[in-house]
């Protein structure tokens, strides 16, 4: 596994995918989760997403917190300082000098330097070899990106060092007291770490970032340390190294006609691009015999390493091309050409000094095997397509909010597991949509069932006053079985008057003789009509009782069906007035959705 250059705060990660967007290879990012992931095997390290990353959610890692510990127990080391110190400090990056050797470091070197002679060993191998072309590698994040996703350009990869691998092997081959000196490297770039350790020289990658902070938080100010000079001799116009076109500058120095056939290109937005091209542009013979190119835009002087991301290009370099002027002063370099030659002329003895055949070669090592990606078949693609909700040509809108660019290569990276279709803008516009149009349907239905319950109120309320005159009306006619009763009972004391009357007068009918037969006579019949009456009454008592009963039985009835009622009638009035509260909530949702 190749060394992580980047890490993730997993609490400040928002999961806007803004890291996916910026970065050139985008699949070394797994967007499948909570936050977007790295396959640091798959990674530059350009830290492109570092810099696009607002919530400081990804995090440059280097070697700092290991080397300042180390110069503490182990001491022992030098440092080589990258010429990007020059826009990162202005004005004071000799003081940095002066703070690294008051805190151990034995000898500082300039990296500058060490592009001098970068600059010899491409146009010696251009002399000797006379290649197609010739990529510059002094960028480790274009070195990545050719050995994973195009090992076809391996082949044209300068094969010579960058200018911190030849400052190192210079330090380890002309300076022997400090042979054995672990090396700490003043690096504006995250990316420096894999070129040390595929070299396996370089010790520390210390960003400048990472000293900056610590100078913060320590309160360091620079100014109260002394201005130090580099311990290698000074490098002329490579100083410009670290800017955009400064190899093309420096070299033109010896050979002037190489910007004829030089090509000068730099940004991520722009260089990757070119690299997937570049093999077909050398079959067809169209390609330049030089490529000075770099990741980023300001060259190493806005590396993902440095704080110069939001200063304008202009305030950068101007920082820069002062350093220029002033180094030139030191070989005499000044306008004058008599001692402009001379001057040029001490320079060239001091590279030839330090340069010989052989010692700054580089190798590079094949590393696509390391890429897992696995390319889908087209009805593959379909169905993922399908899965996104996307069916004709306009559904593809390549909007990039997923931040792969094009609908596409997030099919490619749903394909392999590196991302979701949730992470669709147009996924997630169309799944809103049929919700909308869902809301919109409910809201038809829930409309026409408000006008039934409605209408059902209304018939509750036109059916309130009959009820209750009913149950009115059975309440006064309930005392119709009492006065059954009471009638009945009348009836039954008349009856007994009416017999004890025709008691009465059998006995004065006897009394009589044969004077009061006849009424004697009409005395048991009205006897007997008495006893009929008392049987009837008999036969009536049951039925009154039951009526009675009855009536206090359906009496209780009505009186708990009137309760329900009155219950039903306001468990109406709340169900009436709750779908018209929903009711207008929907009509508010069916409107923001654009449907009403």
């Amino acid at each position: 596994m190749l060394t992580p250059l980047i890490a993730i705060d997993e609490e400040k990660c928002v999961n806007c995918h803004t890291c996916i967007s910026a970065c050139p290879v985008k699949f070394c990012n797994d967007g499948s989760g909570m936050f977007p992931k790295i396959n640091h095997d798959m990674c530059i390290g350009c830290g492109s997403c570092v810099t696009a990353c607002t919530h400081d959610a990804r995090i440059s890692i280097d070697n700092f917190k290991e080397f300042m510990s180390d110069l503490k127990v182990r001491g022992k080391m030098v440092a080589i300082v990258a010429p990007a110190v020059a826009a990162s400090f202005p004005n004071n990056y000799l003081r940095l000098n002066g703070w690294l050797k008051s805190i151990g470091i034995e000898a500082c070197f300039d990296v500058s330097f060490g592009a001098e002679l970068t600059v010899k060993s491409y146009l010696e191998h251009i002399k000797k070899e006379k290649p197609k072309s010739v990529i510059a590698q002094p960028c480790p994040a274009i070195v990545n990106y050719i050995e994973m996703y195009k090992p076809e350009l391996i082949k044209y990869l300068a094969p010579a060092d960058s200018p911190m691998l030849h400052t190192i092997k210079m330090v380890r081959r002309y300076y022997p007291q400090f042979a054995k000196h672990k090396i700490a490297v003043i690096s504006p770039c995250i990316a420096k770490r894999r070129e040390f350790d595929a070299t396996k020289m370089g010790d520390y990658n210390v960003t400048i970032n990472s000293i900056i902070n610590y100078f913060n938080k320590s309160k360091i100010d620079l100014k109260q340390y002394p201005e130090a000079d580099f311990d290698n001799p000074s490098a002329e116009r490579a100083v410009l190294f670290s800017s955009p076109g400064g190899l093309l500058r420096t070299a033109q120095r010896e050979l002037p006609s190489i910007v004829e056939y030089t090509r000068k290109i730099e940004g991520k937005e722009v260089i990757y691009e070119y690299l997937d091209h570049l093999k077909e542009s050398i079959d067809k013979g169209i390609a330049p015999v030089l490529i000075d190119c770099l990741n980023c835009d300001k060259g190493c002087n806005g590396g993902p390493g440095t704080p110069n991301h939001n200063k304008s290009f202009d305030e950068v370099e101007s920082l820069i091309e002062t350093r220029k002027k002033s180094v030139q002063l030191k070989y005499g370099i000044n306008g004058n050409e008599r001692k402009s030659k001379k001057g040029y002329k001490i320079l060239k003895k001091a590279i030839e000094a330090y340069w010989e055949p052989n010692l700054y070669n580089r190798k590079y090592v094949d590393r696509s095997s390391q890429l897992r990606l696995i390319k889908p078949a087209e009805e593959e693609l379909t169905e993922i397509f399908r899965r996104m909700k996307k069916f004709a040509p306009s559904d593809f809108y390549n909007c990039s909010s997923c931040g792969y660019g094009n609908c596409r290569d997030m099919a490619v990276a749903i394909h392999n597991g590196l991302n979701k279709v949730e992470n669709c803008h147009y996924f997630n516009f169309k799944s809103l949509m049929d919700i909308a149009s869902q809301v919109s349907s409910t809201l038809t239905a829930m409309e026409k069932h408000s006008l039934s319950i409605n209408k059902m109120v209304d018939l509750f309320k036109a059916m309130e006053n009959d009820f209750s005159d009913m149950i009115d009306s059975f309440g006064q006619q309930s005392h119709l079985s009492n006065d059954f009763k009471n009638i009945a009972d009348s009836i039954n004391h008349i009856s007994f008057q009416t017999s004890i009357l025709s008691l009465n007068a059998a006995i004065e009918a006897a009394r009589a003789g044969d004077a009061g037969n006849g009424f004697s006579v009409v005395a048991r019949e009205v006897k007997n009509l008495a006893d009929q009456t008392f049987s009837e009454v008999d036969k009536i008592k049951p039925y009154t009782e039951r009526m009675q009963n009855f009536f206090n039985e359906v009496s209780g009835k009505m009186k708990t069906a009137s309760n329900e009622f009155f219950d039903g009638k306001e468990l109406l009035n709340h169900v009436a007035s709750d779908l018209d509260e929903l009711l207008s909530i929907a009509e508010k949702l069916s409107a923001q959705t654009g449907l009403n």
